[in-house]
């Protein structure tokens, strides 16, 4: 039962990892970069500028729903015995290390939109960005770790 239950952590986590992710850069990035405006003023003023947010929203939706079918493949596969639980495990922590490059790209276009925009700086305006790319880098950490230690165990020490 419990091995059932772990196979499931990963594609919580890379679920909740791609929602922040969509919710930072679809909605509390742009509110935080132009705090006089409510979001709907962004929204109708970024339409105005010709900016389609209705497509960058579902791109950014189909985006995150990338890592998260990927994590469920995975689960899937391992609870029918097809890939080993360590497999499983690192397979989702790579997914979680390859948000932050997701991030950054998928940040990139709405928000030089919002930029050009209303005449406010790019970057991330809220902390949750700093929040998803900490957690990549502890889940690279764990996989350089979990590496060099297989890689360890299977050399022999050059003496």
């Amino acid at each position: 039962m419990g091995n059932r239950i772990s196979m499931w952590v990963g594609p919580v986590i890379v679920g909740v990892y791609a929602s922040v992710m969509v919710l930072t850069i679809a909605v509390w990035d742009p509110e935080a970069a132009v705090p006089g405006l409510r979001y709907q003023q962004i929204v109708a003023g970024l339409g105005d500028a010709g900016v389609d947010v209705v497509g960058s929203v579902i791109g950014l939706i189909v985006w995150g729903s990338v890592g998260l079918v990927l994590a469920l493949v995975l689960s899937i596969l391992g609870l029918t015995g097809r890939v080993g639980r360590v497999p499983v495990i690192l397979g989702h922590l790579l997914l979680i290390a390859g948000g932050a490059p997701a991030y950054f790209l998928g940040s990139f276009s709405l928000g030089i939109d919002v930029a050009d925009t209303f005449a406010v700086s790019g970057g991330v305006h809220v902390p949750t960005g700093a929040t998803l790319y900490t957690v990549s880098g502890v889940a690279l950490l764990i996989l350089a770790v979990v590496g060099i230690r297989r890689a360890a165990n299977r050399q022999p020490a050059l003496v």
